[in-house]
């Protein structure tokens, strides 16, 4: 039998829902189930990063950074996170419980792999990325639940007990992807021993915005849309630094900077 916090054989469709709200999530969920990967052409990319929805999405990660609240100090090596995250009641009353968070999440991935400045970042030859959006979706989803009511979902997927500490890996094939434009194929701080390739303050907008949008998708309200949006904007410091494609600085947030 499946344990109480199963991400594994969740469907993303809310039980409790009915009506328009269930049909708008049962379609979402099936949406996110059909979506895959692009597959990896296995050199840099050159082409244009911009797209109508990819900027939509860039501009609302801008506004979630511009509105957002203060990291704890070094979140990134101490592992803290701030109050602020949605509630199971606000969970259940915008998305129908945790089923709808992970069609949320999955709806992400869904414009992730459109995209193509941030498709750049997964390299499906990699069996464990050639999924499709809702499993990824799955995995992002239940790192965060577990975070924020200390349940045990990302371990229902078989993938390890902790998805805070699988996504460093994640994290470290995602910035060594071949299709990474050449600009992006430079480690930083340059000639430190710590320098390694960064995702960029564009990359980093665009995925908190991607959610954003996922929750307009979701028809949940626009209050559930910027809580969940500046505190996700807030919480990416614990993977800082970023480097700005506009200026080549690093932008370390709320984490220190190497010595």
């Amino acid at each position: 039998m499946p344990s109480r916090d199963d991400a594994k054989h969740s469907t993303g469709i809310p039980t409790g829902l009915t009506g328009e709200k269930l049909a708008v999530m049962t379609a979402m969920a099936a949406k996110a189930e059909a979506s895959f990967p692009p597959p990896p052409s296995g050199v840099p990319y050159k082409g244009p990063v911009c797209t109508p929805d990819g900027d939509k999405a860039l501009e609302l990660g801008r506004w979630a950074n511009a509105h957002r609240g203060k990291a704890p100090k070094d979140s990134g090596s101490t592992g803290a996170i701030a109050p602020g995250f949605p509630t199971r009641e606000e969970l259940t009353a915008e998305l129908g419980g945790v089923e709808g968070f992970f069609t949320l999440m999955g709806l992400h991935y869904v414009q992730f792999f459109a995209n193509p400045r941030m498709n750049v970042l997964i390299d499906s030859t990699h069996a464990e990325s050639a999924v499709s959006a809702m499993e990824h979706g799955k995995r992002n989803g239940a790192t965060l639940l577990d975070l924020w009511f200390h349940t045990s979902y990302f371990s229902s997927l078989g993938r390890g007990f902790s998805g805070a500490f699988a996504v460093m890996g994640t994290h470290s094939r995602a910035k060594k992807c071949p299709m990474r434009p050449e600009s992006e194929q430079v480690a930083m701080p340059k000639g430190h021993p710590k320098a390694n390739r960064r995702f960029t303050t564009d990359q980093r907008d665009t995925w908190v915005g991607q959610i954003m949008v996922a929750c307009e998708l979701c028809q949940t309200s626009p209050e559930f849309q910027k809580k969940l949006g500046t505190w996700l904007a807030m919480t990416v410091s614990a993977y800082a630094p970023f480097v700005d494609e506009r200026t080549g600085k690093l932008d370390w947030m709320e984490e220190s900077p190497y010595g």
